[in-house]
């Protein structure tokens, strides 16, 4: 994705996602990501997308904040398992309570595959839990990077992969926290 290209969806009063942009669908193409095209995700509540607890309490955080008012931007990791990718969200308000997430790439550096982040692997029925906002991996009670998850959970040695499920670590849950805290730009 080439540099300060700008993925933006919106969603309306009731939380339902009412538009995405061409930059969108071509992420989710590109990312092996055809069940987060736009045709399979409009109309539809972020909260079918965001199921986890605490990253579902902090996005509605995040809403009621932008809905009075202010603007909230942050970093988060969207990798894929041949790239590393650091991200900025901007999320501001839009007419009639709308609210638009406005995503861009900071930084992409390739990496070797990482077969346990592919959609298409074959599932143990086992879960791996993963920060929604670093990529760390849970790896015994230590949050670390998906390689260092591979070894130290002997990924590797696998016939069928666990399926990665999104959380949020303690260090991005208190970073998060401190975001929503910050007083409104004046600015």
């Amino acid at each position: 994705m080439p540099a300060g290209t700008d993925i933006i969806y919106r969603v309306n009063a009731a939380d339902e996602i009412s538009f995405t942009n061409r930059q969108y669908d071509e992420f989710a193409r590109d990312n092996d990501g055809e069940k987060a095209l736009s045709t399979a995700v409009l109309h539809c509540s972020l909260w079918s997308f965001i199921t986890e607890p605490t990253t579902q309490n902090l996005y509605r955080e995040v809403l009621r904040r932008v809905r009075d008012g202010r603007s909230i931007q942050f970093t988060f990791r969207c990798d894929s398992p041949a790239c590393r990718r650091l991200m900025e969200m901007i999320v501001v308000s839009t007419d009639a309570e709308g609210v638009e997430f406005r995503t861009r790439a900071l930084l992409e550096e390739s990496r070797h595959p990482q077969t346990v982040l592919q959609h298409h692997a074959r599932s143990s029925g086992e879960f791996l839990r993963m920060c929604a906002w670093c990529n760390a991996m849970n790896a015994d009670g230590d949050w670390v990077e998906v390689e260092e998850a591979a070894l130290r959970l002997r990924l590797f040695e696998y016939s069928c992969l666990p399926t990665v499920t999104h959380g949020i670590c303690d260090a991005c849950f208190t970073k998060m926290k401190r975001t929503l805290s910050e007083p409104p730009n004046t600015a």
